[in-house]
């Protein structure tokens, strides 16, 4: 005997477009700290990928 449960929803993720070329990101400068960079990097990854990080925070 099975027990019911809840179908769950994908999080759908779409393929790169593989025709538009990847730039490099550049840094904040040759006096920057290392954790500088790292919250640069995290303030790059949070506003381009907001609205996947909101969805994956509901699975």
């Amino acid at each position: 005997m099975g027990h019911a449960q809840k179908k769950e929803n994908r999080l759908y993720i779409p393929p790169r477009d593989k025709h538009v070329e990847v730039k490099a990101k550049p840094a904040l400068g040759n006096n920057c700290s290392h954790n500088e960079q790292v919250m640069n990097a995290f303030s790059f990854g949070f506003i381009r990928y907001k609205k996947a990080m909101k969805d994956l925070s509901k699975v």
